[in-house]
């Protein structure tokens, strides 16, 4: 068989692997659904009260990355129960990990196994566990797999916050950053698809880790490398595009009903939703699975898998049990009950559900081009529209003085090819700033501040916090404006984490945001007030945790009509915009009137 013909059949077998996958979905429902439902309501609620009981008798408030200093120095017992909680939350992860690829590993094989003959593979596995295999575990899980293609989704590592100060150097760092990050996930991605048997290896096979790993490297070079990359590409695609289809199918019949037969929109809307759960629930088993089915499947293709483990007795001769009645009464009144639940809450989401009236914000004090950003004269235009509040932009200048100016360069605004913070501001305040057919000077923060007290605007003070900034900034612009600021409730926000924190711990009466151009993996660890964060990766699960925190969440910028529903109904607690008037009228025309299939639609996307 020459080459040509060897990737014909390779490609024919990656079609058979994926109807095969998506043929046995059934049979993995069982034990995803076992282990995530221990996962997040017994052993995930009892990390937590543990690691905040350890923290309340450290006296410690929250954990972050500002107290691990104070826990190193101050609080040895403290660091040590911390590290037990963690080393607990890893063996779970490898736990978790262990029971989901020998449950793969059987489907695949057409083997049935009982749930305790699982659980006893998996704590055979556990009693081999060692320091090194932790360490080689935590690296796997952590650096191989999230860039393998398919995410394997630990319950117990989905609630890890990246810290604030983080993603502030990630902001302030963009272009560097992006150009290193891009580097850093192609070479992951090579190491994640050469590596991806080592673990597999270790636990299906008993392999020592050099030998895992000298096994995995020698199996997935030259074309074996492609294989494993088309696969996952083809699974994950079909998961993501069968799942999309799903519910596009859905909220479509659900739309229809309501043009043609609006009596029955309620009951076929609760009936939708319920499907609309059931695809995600699919998803979600499907998603977890895909990593272990995969790699499974390519091993058992190389004749990795030959044999079953020694611990597992083999019961095909056995008969199949029976149901007794009372086995069967349980299974239905337990199904009745799971039904009526799922119902009562998907009626009571779709009829009791509105949308919740945010905050209107005007982006840089202007709305529909109505001005030059962040002017006296867009500033009085904007505030006949009576938002909320005003967002606009203040920088240190040369002097130690502040400017009302957005961009950290002058070039595009002025023509000066120059940073803010290399002019005083009596020479910021000779410029002109051209945008839209239209010039204003530059304008002082005091000016500005001066104007807003004359026409009652309250604002939102964003702080463009700069590398060349004054060390004192911060104290500099509490002394001088915290009695305006506090006088009349304008509130801050800026995207560096240093100076809402500084802004919130010297003064805690200040009203002070976090700004985040997107959200990773929720709320970040913080003493903030609220949270501005870009519209595109805004949730319902970021505004539900960060809620959950005691913090706000802002929408920032946006500019349409369906977006700002959607942000509301999600629940934020101000949109920020460049068109104040449609926000406005979006509010009166849509707050409690939107469709049972509009519902459906945020319910979906509100949740990933």
């Amino acid at each position: 068989m020459d080459a040509g013909d060897v990737k014909m059949k390779d490609l024919k077998n990656s079609f058979v692997h994926l109807f095969r996958f998506l043929k046995d979905t059934m049979a993995y429902f069982r034990d995803v659904l076992l282990l995530h439902g221990f996962m997040l309501f017994v052993l995930l609620p009892l990390l937590t009260s543990l690691i905040k009981f350890i923290l309340r008798q450290g006296h410690i408030s929250y954990l972050s990355y500002d107290t691990i200093g104070i826990i190193l120095r101050d609080h040895p017992g403290v660091l040590l129960s911390l590290l037990a909680v963690l080393l607990a939350i890893m063996i779970g992860v490898f736990f978790e990990f262990t029971f989901l690829l020998i449950s793969v590993f059987f489907i695949k094989k057409n083997e049935p196994i009982s749930l305790s003959q699982l659980l006893t593979g998996t704590l055979i596995q556990l009693k081999k566990l060692r320091v090194s295999t932790i360490l080689f575990f935590l690296v796997y899980f952590l650096l191989v797999l999230p860039f393998g293609g398919l995410n394997f989704n630990s319950d117990l590592l989905a609630k890890v916050k990246i810290p604030a100060f983080l993603l502030d150097y990630l902001f302030a760092n963009r272009v560097p950053i992006i150009a290193a990050a891009a580097g850093i996930y192609l070479i992951l991605f090579y190491f994640s698809i050469r590596l991806i048997f080592a673990l597999p290896e270790m636990i299906l096979r008993d392999r020592r880790f050099a030998q895992a790993v000298k096994e995995s490297w020698r199996t997935t070079k030259g074309w074996n490398f492609l294989r494993l990359f088309g696969q996952f590409v083809l699974i994950g695609g079909s998961v993501s595009l069968l799942s999309s289809l799903g519910y596009g199918v859905v909220i479509f019949l659900q739309s229809l009903i309501e043009t043609h037969l609006a009596t029955y929109a309620l009951p076929s809307a609760v009936i939708a939703m319920t499907v609309m759960q059931f695809i995600f629930l699919a998803t979600i088993v499907l998603s977890t699975v895909g990593i272990f089915y995969i790699t499974v499947s390519f091993m058992d293709d190389l004749g990795l898998l030959v044999i079953l483990p020694t611990w597992f007795k083999q019961s095909a001769d056995e008969p199949k049990p029976v149901w007794s009645l009372g086995k069967v009464a349980l299974f239905l009144v337990i199904t009745l009950l799971f039904g009526i639940g799922v119902g009562s809450y998907n009626t009571n989401y779709l009829s009791n559900y509105s949308l919740k009236k945010p905050l209107t914000i005007s982006h840089r004090g202007v709305s529909e081009g109505n001005g030059v950003q962040n002017s006296l004269a867009a500033l009085a235009k904007t505030s006949q529209l009576q938002p909320a509040f005003v967002e606009m932009d203040v920088q240190e200048t040369k002097d130690k003085q502040f400017v009302v100016m957005h961009d950290f360069h002058l070039k595009e605004l002025t023509g000066i090819d120059k940073r803010p913070n290399q002019l005083t501001l009596k020479e910021l305040e000779q410029l002109n700033v051209r945008e839209s057919d239209q010039t204003e000077p530059v304008v002082s923060f005091d000016d500005y501040l001066t104007k807003a007290e004359q026409l009652d605007q309250p604002l939102l003070i964003e702080i463009k916090a700069t590398p060349q900034d004054s060390p004192d900034m911060v104290d500099r612009f509490i002394q001088k404006y915290k009695d305006t600021i506090l006088r009349h409730d304008y509130i801050l926000h800026t995207l560096d984490f240093d100076v809402a924190a500084q802004l919130k711990e010297k003064v805690p009466a200040f009203f002070v945001g976090y700004v985040m151009p997107f959200n990773i993996v929720g709320p970040p660890v913080s003493n903030v007030d609220f949270f501005t964060m870009e519209h595109t990766t805004l949730n319902r699960n970021f505004i539900d945790a960060a809620h959950d925190d005691g913090k706000e969440v802002f929408a920032w910028t946006v500019n349409d009509e369906d977006t700002m529903t959607r942000m509301m109904f999600y629940g934020v607690d101000g949109i920020v915009t460049d068109n104040l008037s449609l926000l406005n009228h979006t509010i009166q025309q849509d707050l409690t009137d939107p469709t049972y299939s509009d519902k459906l639609f945020y319910f979906i996307t509100g949740i990933g």
